[in-house]
C-alpha cells in the first residue's frame, strides 16, 4: 500500500508538471522612465530601493506595460519604447524558477543577449541608459515571468 501511495503521489506530481508546460506562462514587461526630479507613480513605490540602486535617479514613472500568455519554446517580442524591442524565449522551469533566454535589440543591435533564469513571479531589471528622444534620465525595463 505504501508503494501505491508513492506511486499515486509521483504521477500526481508529474501530471502538475505536465499541466505548467502545457498552459506555458504569463510575461511582463514595464518600461520605466527614470528622472532626477519629479513624482514616482505609486505602482512603483516597493520596487523605488532597487530602481534606485540600479540608475541612480529619484523619479519613475510607468510609461508603457504589456502583459502577454507565452508559450514554451516560443519566442515572443515586446515593442520598447524608443524603438527598442525585447525578444523573450521561454525554455522551461526548473526548481521554481523561469529559465529563458533575454534579448534586448536596438534595429539589428544586441544591447543584451543572455539566459536568465528568475524565480517564478519575479522581476528582473535591465538599466538601458538613457531613453531616446530624451536629453535627461534613463530607461529601465521590468520583466516578470509567471508560469501557470
Amino acid at each position: 500500500m505504501n508503494r501505491a501511495a508513492v506511486a499515486l503521489g509521483m504521477m500526481g506530481a508529474a501530471l502538475s508538471i505536465a499541466a505548467a508546460v502545457a498552459l506555458g506562462m504569463e510575461v511582463q514587461v514595464v518600461s520605466v522612465r527614470a528622472a532626477e526630479r519629479g513624482p514616482s507613480d505609486a505602482e512603483l513605490q516597493p520596487l523605488r530601493g532597487r530602481l534606485r540602486r540600479l540608475v541612480g535617479y529619484r523619479s519613475f514613472r510607468v510609461v508603457q506595460q504589456e502583459r502577454r500568455q507565452c508559450s514554451w519554446r516560443n519566442t515572443e517580442e515586446f515593442r520598447i519604447p524608443g524603438g527598442r524591442s525585447l525578444r523573450v524565449l521561454p525554455k522551461g522551469m526548473q526548481d521554481e524558477a523561469v529559465m529563458m533566454q533575454v534579448r534586448l535589440l536596438d534595429g539589428r543591435r544586441r544591447l543584451v543577449d543572455t539566459d536568465v533564469r528568475l524565480r517564478n513571479r519575479g522581476t528582473m531589471l535591465l538599466g538601458v541608459g538613457r531613453q531616446a528622444g530624451r536629453a535627461d534620465g534613463a530607461l529601465i525595463i521590468m520583466l516578470k515571468a509567471e508560469a501557470q
